[in-house]
């Protein structure tokens, strides 16, 4: 349901604890009028939503004292009636940001209330749109999600948290109730993901509900928090393990039977289109989709060129290190990768592949953290400041590993989690890849960026719900280039593996564009992958399916933050300095790709004066 992408922070300035401090005091009336000060629309703002969205509140974790009340006992509301609540929170604040005078905010507030801006008025342009994110999903549906809140995000460290945990598995019902007529609507209008989709989905949910309440995730999360807790008695622990196996019988298990009931009607009306053409307006939607996104207003042939454009380039740099390898006589990239893999490509051989075994899966996640230890002593070459927390090495939960890659999560408000780096360990992990993909996900990728934002001096706490995929992803894919500039791709292989890795995001430009713009079948779109990546797998294609728009947003991204940097470059010469260009594009960390090119363009004037 929700549009904002939570985003944890642990440190945020004494300023924004008094003000918060402040609204808890002066209480709920003041939301109802625009605040004169703006940093106090900013956080109410923060407040109003977290009232509709306390799923997102547990998810951010606030620190107590702070005057935010998450309701914690409570899960999202999924009716019209809670998505209209939303979009007239939208509304109110869009016009409320129109009201101030520009001329007497600080650069920064001005910076703050573009971004908001822009946001809302993305999302407003979306409304019309609200009900054509399909509810059957299998990265992001409510299963998913709700796991994922209850067994990550729910913390338990006293016995109110373990009843509010319970409460919750009763609200299930509800949610559930609330989707239903949700998904006759979509339904009825033609919304419904293809056939293949549909059935994954319908596995899932089964698989879910098969197993005995006693083995369930949700009961054996919750046994082993409570297990842990000396505050609890051994009565009440028992009175609370019985209780969660009730509702589980009596709440949790009757809602998924009566979701799963529907999804099975749902899948004889599903159909084999991939691309969201198929939807009622489904190019206008695709556009939307791609400017939420990317943050700019690229249309779909556009990016599809670029990608075809950058495809071409990359190809050519590794045929380029292929040749130093020995790898010739052909033309066709497509060969040259076959003979790559005859190279590189077996898994008994630990000189590319840790072992599949439990111990090369622990080799694998060590191999990990060494190299983010490797690359904080050389952050300070090409940073002026780096953040203070620290990013450590998790496995994705077993739980996930069908569904889930490998990805980055970023610390809770409260301090209670460091950034994590979870790596899939699923399938064996090639060693030539694993660099690229650390420097990536956590430095000087995504923990870098969004914890050194946690720690701005004038950080906003609404950015903490929010953020815009051009710059996050395309800023970690930059990071990738940027270790290759300095070095850090220290053999043949591992170059191949950035390389292989920025290949495989120019591919999902020609990907996205392709299934959603030029109507490409999912076959053609898993042959287009594998013949010029040298792999393919149908889960991934299917997460272009479901996520329009959202894989182009990394290369867009990167190429915008180079085409700046040339920029800074070609104005200041010998002048230029690479720390200080990081400096301005990381000061006010997620914008749009348009509020960033602006910013650079003061830096720039302002040095000239």
């Amino acid at each position: 349901m929700r549009n904002l992408r939570v985003i944890w922070r642990n440190n945020i300035v004494h300023k924004s604890i008094l003000l918060l401090t402040t609204l808890a005091v002066t209480g709920c009336a003041q939301l109802q009028q625009r605040p004169r000060d703006i940093e106090v629309l900013f956080r109410n703002f923060v407040i109003e939503y977290i009232e509709l969205s306390p799923e997102t509140g547990t998810a951010i974790g606030f620190p107590a004292g702070w005057g935010i009340t998450v309701k914690n006992d409570e899960l999202d509301d999924e009716s019209e009636q809670g998505l209209a609540k939303i979009y007239d929170l939208y509304h109110k604040y869009h016009q409320w940001l129109t009201e101030y005078d520009r001329a007497r905010l600080t650069p920064s507030q001005r910076v703050a209330s573009d971004v908001l801006t822009w946001f809302l008025e993305s999302e407003l342009q979306g409304e019309r749109f609200r009900n054509h994110t399909y509810i059957i999903h299998p990265m992001y549906g409510f299963h998913s999600s709700l796991v994922s809140l209850m067994t990550e995000h729910h913390r338990i460290s006293k016995i109110s948290d373990a009843e509010n945990y319970i409460a919750r598995l009763r609200d299930i019902h509800t949610k559930v109730s609330q989707l239903l007529p949700r998904l006759e609507m979509q339904r009825l209008n033609g919304i419904i993901p293809p056939s293949y989709i549909v059935e994954t989905c319908w596995q899932m949910l089964n698989g879910f509900v098969q197993v005995p309440y006693e083995e369930n995730l949700l009961y054996v999360s919750f046994k082993s928090r409570i297990s842990n807790l000396e505050s609890i008695s051994n009565g009440t622990r028992a009175r609370l393990l019985k209780q969660c196996l009730e509702v589980l019988e009596g709440s949790v298990y009757p809602a998924y039977a009566s979701f799963i009931e529907r999804v099975e009607r749902i899948k004889h009306a599903a159909d084999r289109n991939a691309g969201v053409w198929k939807l009622p307006d489904g190019d206008e939607y695709y556009q939307h989709c791609l400017r939420r996104h990317t943050t700019t207003d690229m249309t779909p042939q556009q990016i599809h060129d670029l990608g075809l454009a950058e495809v071409e380039r990359i190809q050519q740099e590794l045929k380029v290190q292929f040749k130093k390898l020995g790898i010739t006589g052909s033309d066709e990239f497509s060969d040259l990768l076959l003979q790559y893999t005859e190279i590189a490509g077996n898994k008994e051989d630990e000189r590319y592949f840790f072992p599949a075994t439990e111990e090369g899966k622990i080799q694998t996640l060590l191999a990990y953290q060494a190299i983010i230890d490797s690359m904080n002593t050389q952050l300070p070459l090409m940073f002026s400041r780096t953040p203070s927390t620290k990013v450590h090495v998790m496995r994705v939960p077993e739980y996930k590993e069908q569904i889930a890659g490998t990805y980055y999560q970023p610390p809770k408000l409260d301090g209670s989690e460091q950034g994590i780096f979870y790596a899939n360990l699923l399938n064996q992990h090639r060693k030539a890849g694993m660099k690229a993909l650390t420097y990536h996900e956590a430095i000087p990728g995504h923990h870098l960026q969004i914890a050194l934002e946690q720690e701005q001096s004038e950080a906003r706490l609404f950015k903490t719900m929010f953020f815009f995929t051009g710059y996050v992803e395309g800023w970690a894919l930059y990071a990738e280039k940027l270790a290759k500039e300095n070095g850090h791709y220290n053999d043949t292989h591992s170059l191949i593996g950035y390389l292989r890795s920025e290949l495989f995001r120019a591919l999902r430009l020609v990907l996205d564009t392709g299934i959603h713009h030029k109507k490409w079948t999912r076959e053609q779109a898993y042959t287009y992958l594998l013949e010029n990546l040298g792999w393919s797998e149908y889960s991934q294609i299917d997460r272009y399916i479901m996520w329009p728009g959202q894989a182009c947003a990394y290369k867009v991204g990167e190429l915008k933050i180079l085409e700046l940097r040339a920029l800074v470059k070609e104005a200041l010469g010998e002048k230029f300095d690479i720390r200080e260009f990081h400096d301005v594009v990381l000061r006010h960390g997620s914008v749009p790709l348009d509020v960033l090119e602006q910013l650079v363009k003061e830096h720039i004037e302002s040095l000239k004066t």
